[in-house]
């Protein structure tokens, strides 16, 4: 609510017609308001002893008041011979998605084995948290960012380290045999003395197989028909070996194996007389384990018609030793107790011709519990015999060695955020899904406002959409204006740093108003780059309570319900993420639709449809040459950009009365208190933020 007299008439006037005064007409100007300064919003006289909280502080003229620290993200991912894995994806998240992480980016590696991103993150995050659904790779890990943001790589042949729980079990009363020792990792000391290549094509192939976080019995129900004994079977003697490949699994888990006549194979686990432990530990390096991907073990040799079958052991090294575990999944059918007998099986074993070798997966978790999301691949491990003719290969299904995309964008679909759609592929959210940050602005500019920035507050969320190459193809933004605290009429707008010629459509805007003028594609027309206008009018979008100014500022007056907004800009061409710009962009108001009056964060410049002439007058310090804008003399800006949704002032009261670190964050350049804007205690004056009353 306002208490504005004629005054406030006559300062519209100046607004609306300062595009065609002289500086010298202005400062007349400047005089008749302060002379008759009758209203909250209109600037005071500008006498030390009047000076409001803010302007009395001392701000670093390189300050940009910016809540965000840019951070490039670098990713690596290696097989085991140190060579650039292609393809694989990758998702940062603000934190552990258990713990209520959500999604900042997703992407792929490309044929370096790279994926690298330059981006924003909250100026107060020391880490972040990466994970990766490619078999093969270490899962996920917690990533500290330093000054540059961070550069990890995952995979190769000394992979990074990282803990992983460990549960004291039962001690051991089943019959355990051993092909020899092993150290306190679990790694044995019987490892053949080279490893066997886990080459970035048979990555893609167990990928393609074994699809992470997809449940194999719906992407390969093949794999679980009756007539498959995902066994060993030897019609004659040969040579065993085992090959670990990778696990994906939260418990360290023991494999092992057991033999019977392939005649006579066990109806319960009490037929078995012994299980033989081929690998103690069977976790990865840096994941709870000491193990290299290739690492192999000669399980001895055998006679023809004999079978060998599998057993892990979940959760079963513990301690420094094997024990019982928690249960025991075996990959002949029956041992598996379960009520519901689709769930019996716990192993799926492949012929992969190609390699002469036998690919096995297995899911450590019971199947009829809910934590099992039955992709087997909790522990990968591949079999090799000489000879390989010593196999029985009928009652083994094949590799697959293409997997599904079924868009053809050459990302399989168990990648693919868009698998029916060739031109997309992943979300990448600013700052991440579900989750707004908040610009706030005063609306006097060029001369100085009350610093209560309320006088639009508007929430955003941008959703960068890529195509299979890390390339933009279109972007989703949504948007809420929560409050304005403002008699004028404002509309708001983003510009791009792209030409408007490379834009598609645009669709979800709210223009009516004869001042904006928009090209077919829906960019605003005579604009250097390409300028999207959100709504023209922002008493439109939240219109005041009867006869109020202004809406969800004032606590007296009853909250109305705001609505979202989303708007879409489709792309014409895929413009790589890091050429895109960081969101949200360049976000600016037009002051009380007069089009050369624009209010833009600091730092940032006006659009070409902006009147330059007003720069550097009034209260404004730009220095265009300099790259200076929107701030005033002491470097206090006409708009913030908040990472983070920021509950704002109630109206009149002073950003600083309101956040009590926000002045010890502007003055020390940042360094201080750069979460100022959480409900942290002793952060804020609960009484000044503005709270929604019901009408």
């Amino acid at each position: 609510m306002y208490d504005c007299s004629l005054t406030f008439g006559i300062k519209i006037e100046i607004l609306s017609k300062t595009s065609i005064m002289k500086n010298s007409i202005i400062f007349i100007f400047i005089l008749i308001i302060t002379g008759f300064y009758s209203c909250n919003k209109n600037l005071p006289p500008n006498t030390p002893e009047d000076k409001t909280k803010m302007e009395k502080l001392n701000v670093p003229a390189s300050f940009d008041w910016s809540t965000t620290k840019s951070a490039k993200l670098v990713i690596t991912a290696l097989d085991n011979q140190d060579q650039p894995i292609t393809g694989a994806k990758f998702f940062i998240f603000t934190k552990d998605p258990e713990l209520g992480g959500t999604l900042i980016l997703s992407g792929v590696t490309d044929i370096t084995g790279r994926y690298s991103v330059d981006y924003k993150v909250p100026s107060y995050y020391t880490e972040l948290y990466v994970s990766t659904n490619y078999v093969g790779l270490v899962s996920d890990r917690v990533v500290a960012l330093d000054a540059n943001g961070f550069d990890i790589v995952f995979g190769g042949s000394t992979p990074t380290t990282f803990a992983k729980s460990e549960v004291i079990n039962k001690s051991v009363n089943t019959v355990y045999k051993y092909l020899g020792t092993y150290n306190n990792q679990g790694v044995p000391n019987y490892l053949e003395p080279e490893n066997d290549v886990i080459s970035a094509a048979f990555l893609n192939d167990i990928n393609n197989t074994l699809p992470e976080r997809i449940a194999l019995p719906v992407s390969h129900p093949e794999y679980f028909s009756n007539i498959y004994d995902h066994n060993i079977r030897l019609v004659e003697s040969c040579d065993v070996w085992v090959t670990f490949v990778t696990e994906g699994a939260g418990y360290r888990n023991v494999l092992g194996f057991y033999t019977y006549p392939t005649n006579n194979p066990p109806e319960v686990p009490a037929d078995i007389d012994s299980i033989t432990i081929i690998f103690p530990n069977a976790s990865l390096a840096g994941s709870g384990g000491g193990l290299q991907p290739g690492n192999k073990v000669k399980i001895g040799r055998f006679n023809a018609n004999t079978t060998i079958a599998w057993a892990l052991i979940a959760d079963g090294w513990s301690g420094g030793q094997v024990t019982n575990g928690r249960w025991i999944v075996y990959s002949t059918k029956p041992l598996n107790q379960t009520p519901n007998p689709l769930h019996s099986q716990h192993t799926v074993l492949l012929r992969d011709p190609g390699r002469q070798r036998f690919l096995l997966g297995i899911e450590d978790i019971k199947r009829s519990q809910t934590g099992s999301d039955h992709d087997f691949n909790d522990a990968v491990f591949f079999v090799t015999a000489n000879p390989v003719q010593a196999v029985d290969p009928t009652d083994l299904p094949i590799v697959d060695y293409t997997g599904d995309d079924t868009d053809g964008d050459e990302v399989p679909n168990n990648f693919d955020d868009y698998p029916d759609d060739p031109t997309k592929a992943f979300n990448n959210y600013f700052f991440n899904k579900g989750s707004f940050g908040t610009l706030a602005f005063e609306d006097l500019w060029p001369y100085r406002g009350d610093y209560d920035f309320n006088d639009a507050v508007i929430d955003y969320n941008f959703n960068q959409i890529t195509n299979g190459t890390n390339k933009v193809v279109e972007l989703k933004a949504t948007f809420i204006l929560r409050a304005h605290g403002a008699f004028y009429h404002n509309g708001f707008g983003f510009e791009l740093p792209i030409s408007a010629d490379m834009i598609e459509s645009v669709s979800g805007q709210v223009v009516s108003s004869d001042y904006i003028l928009l090209q077919s594609n829906g960019t605003e027309q005579d604009q250097t780059n390409a300028t999207i206008i959100v709504w023209d009018d922002s008493y439109n979008i939240l219109p005041p309570q009867g006869s109020s100014i202004g809406a969800n500022t004032t606590p007296e007056v009853p909250f109305i319900v705001p609505d979202t907004l989303e708007v879409t800009v489709t792309l014409k061409e895929a413009v790589p993420l890091n050429e895109m710009g960081i969101p949200p962009y360049n976000p600016f108001i037009i002051i009380n639709k007069d089009r050369g009056l624009e209010v833009h964060l600091p730092d940032l410049p006006p659009t070409s449809l902006a009147n330059q002439a007003l720069l550097g007058t009034g209260h404004d310090n730009s220095i265009p040459s300099s790259g200076r804008y929107y701030k005033t003399t002491n470097n206090l800006p006409w708009a913030i950009n908040i990472i983070e949704r920021f509950e704002y002032p109630i109206e009149k009261a002073e950003i600083l009365d309101v956040y009590l670190k926000f002045g010890d964050w502007a003055e020390s350049g940042g360094e201080l208190f750069n979460d100022w804007y959480k409900d942290s205690e002793g952060y804020r004056n609960e009484e000044k933020v503005y709270q929604p009353v019901a009408k």
